[in-house]
């Protein structure tokens, strides 16, 4: 009888052996599957993160950036008024440190025909730059200025 079992034993072991592969081949699939949809999605959010986090972040430079040039305008508009309005304010070019990590590069123009003096302001905070123009007109007898135009100019 015990032999008899062994062998019904032996020819009922191979189907089921069978079937137990099958379905871990099946599971391992599965999970591999599971795990690829899982990192996909880790890396789009990842992804997604970072472009969001780098417009926000631009949006800031280029807002410090602006910042700094009209700080440089009218840092130059003070620096007219209080030196030559009436003299001979020849051009001067001067760079002006705003905060920690914004700069403005500004140079004063003088047309000694009209009277007029440009001046203009390149704000700079990382890779973003704003430039800022301001033309201000001079009374050539009282030496009062008087701000004409006060814009941003595409770079």
């Amino acid at each position: 009888m015990m032999n008899q079992v062994m062998q019904s034993e032996k020819y009922m072991s191979p189907p089921s052996l069978k079937l137990r592969r099958v379905k871990g081949a099946v599971t391992l699939t599965l999970f591999l599957m599971i795990t690829l949809i899982v990192s996909e999605l880790a890396v789009a959010g990842v992804v997604a993160v970072n472009a969001l986090n780098n417009s926000f972040f631009g949006e800031r430079l280029a807002a410090e950036a602006w910042e700094a040039a009209r700080a440089g305008a009218q840092d130059a508009i003070i620096k007219v008024i209080r030196t030559c309005p009436l003299s001979d304010c020849s051009s001067s070019n001067y760079s002006l440190s705003v905060g920690s990590r914004s700069t403005a590069e500004v140079t004063i123009v003088r047309d000694p025909g009209s009277g007029r003096i440009t001046v203009n302001s390149v704000g700079g905070a990382f890779t973003r730059k704003k430039k800022i123009e301001a033309i201000l007109g001079v009374d050539q007898g009282s030496g009062q200025v008087k701000v004409q135009s006060f814009k941003e100019i595409a770079l």
